[in-house]
């Protein structure tokens, strides 16, 4: 997202009035919320262990992503997994964030492949039983808070 000093100058154009609707804290990027939630999940206590499934923190070529692909590599996983007693499936979305679905496209030879999406590839993974629970949040606040409804201990405290 391109910010724009109040100060810029103003192009020649004439512009539409806007109405002045307060100042708005900007969102934090979704990668920027990954990073404090690997910090949050250093702060889990054992025998509570998680980790990151990055696969989808950063753009791949399509080579390289079929290349991991042939190696084993699944679409749709969520972004954090934490053991404790059962398996729990983090998914980090920005507000008004969705899950992915499935799709069909066209690789470079006119091949058709499918890319599996989070809302299937969650229904397949809560239908193993080793699921405790999944859930999707905005924040690392959201987090903590999940953390605490599984009832898995660690020592993170929520600012008030």
């Amino acid at each position: 997202m391109m910010q724009t000093s109040l100060f810029a100058a103003q192009p020649r154009k004439r512009q539409r009035q806007r109405k002045w609707t307060g100042l708005v804290a900007p969102q934090p990027l979704e990668r920027d919320i990954h990073v404090a939630v690997a910090d949050l999940l250093e702060l889990l206590t054992p025998p509570a262990f998680g980790f990151c499934y990055p696969a989808g923190l950063v753009e791949l070529s399509p080579q390289q992503a079929a290349r991991y692909v042939k190696a084993g590599l699944k679409t749709g996983m969520p972004d954090f997994m934490i053991w404790y007693r059962k398996v729990y499936l983090l998914e980090l979305k920005r507000p008004g964030g969705r899950l992915s679905r499935t799709k069909i496209v066209k690789t470079k030879t006119g091949a058709l492949r499918e890319i599996v999406g989070q809302e299937e590839r969650f229904e397949q993974l809560c239908k193993t039983g080793v699921v405790g629970d999944l859930a999707v949040c905005c924040s690392v606040e959201d987090v903590i808070r999940q953390l605490n409804t599984w009832g898995i201990p660690h020592s993170a405290r929520i600012a008030a």
